[in-house]
């Protein structure tokens, strides 16, 4: 073998590699396909809307939808189990309400508050998985119900007024910098990082897919089904409490009305993200795709002056475009 020959044989791939890279690039499609999304919504915005593309623009994009992603973190983990959780947003402000309350009102210290808010959270997320677990009881059913059942509880311990205000320490959770970072956004880093960890690196990430993908195998091959799906909704409401006391934090005061829709901005991010409604597949890395996905949308709109009636249906109809994605794929890319 000359040399221009051996050049071009190390060069080349073999059929194998060909192979895998062909399966990589498909098993991440979705994702992909989302950041080109994104990519194009970010340059068609830089384009037309004033003001978009500067520094100041994008860390406020990151910051005010640091909320959105971390709930979305434990929504992923929620819908890859075969669930859902149409409750979330009550809870945000179920959770900032006690929050108020508990410094405001009972002179509580605020981890104390904070501890007794992600008890409480806790409580709802056991509930919801309880009544699924030993009655069978969809937790669609049980969190569209909890949706109306827990914002009225909010309403109803704050008699319907802001409560505030709170510590001047608290602004530092949402206006304060850590190693040279806005908060919100560390935080949102480290709860990303702890679902992306705890999905592709850990039994019960493992456990999780098995679970999602089919419940009955994975209790023939000794998968505790039951206690799994308590724990995701406990994470996604613990979570959710956690967003609920940032937002106290953003405003000085706990309101009932805060994170009102947010549920349809979460579901929106991790649908576009890649997680199939079906359970068993999704990545957080989709997930994080698809909350900037909605947020750019949602910005690049606003910026514009465009009606929020506007974006409401534009979201609406992204949604059931991910949905349809989704379901093609996973029949094959058959109509039927």
């Amino acid at each position: 073998m000359n040399a221009t020959q051996s050049v071009v044989h190390d060069s080349s791939h073999s059929p194998s590699e060909v192979g895998h890279w062909r399966e990589t690039i498909g098993a991440w499609r979705t994702e992909i396909g989302v950041g080109v999304g994104l990519v194009f919504l970010i340059a068609l915005f830089s384009a037309i809307a004033p003001h978009f593309a500067s520094l100041d623009n994008f860390s406020s994009i990151l910051t005010q939808t640091s909320v959105t992603a971390i709930v979305a973190v434990g929504m992923t983990m929620v819908i890859i189990a075969g669930e859902i959780d149409l409750s979330v947003g009550a809870s945000v402000g179920l959770a900032g309400t006690l929050f108020a309350l508990f410094v405001v009102k009972a002179g509580m210290p605020m981890w104390l508050s904070f501890a007794c808010v992600m008890g409480v959270a806790a409580l709802i997320g056991v509930f919801i998985g309880g009544l699924r677990v030993l009655w069978g009881i969809p937790s669609f059913i049980t969190t569209i119900g909890l949706l109306s059942a827990v914002r009225g509880l909010a309403f109803l311990l704050s008699d319907s007024t802001n409560i505030g205000p709170l510590p001047d320490s608290l602004a530092s959770l949402w206006f304060g910098h850590l190693f040279g970072m806005p908060v919100p956004i560390l935080l949102t880093v480290i709860v990303v990082a702890y679902g992306w960890f705890a999905l592709s690196s850990t039994r019960f990430g493992r456990h999780l897919y098995a679970l999602g993908g089919n419940a009955v195998t994975a209790t023939r091959y000794g998968i505790p089904v039951r206690r799994m799906r308590i724990y995701v909704f406990v994470i996604v409401q613990a979570l959710a409490a956690l967003g609920g006391v940032m937002y106290t934090a953003r405003l000085n005061s706990g309101s009932a009305s805060v994170g009102d829709l947010l549920e349809l901005d979460v579901i929106a991010a991790v649908i576009v993200g890649g997680t199939t409604l079906a359970g068993g597949a999704g990545r957080m890395a989709g997930t994080v795709l698809g909350v900037l996905f909605v947020a750019t949308l949602r910005n690049g709109m606003v910026l514009m002056g465009v009606d929020p009636i506007v974006f409401m249906i534009a979201q609406g109809l992204v949604i059931i475009l991910a949905v349809w994605w989704s379901m093609l794929r996973r029949a094959g890319w058959r109509p039927e």
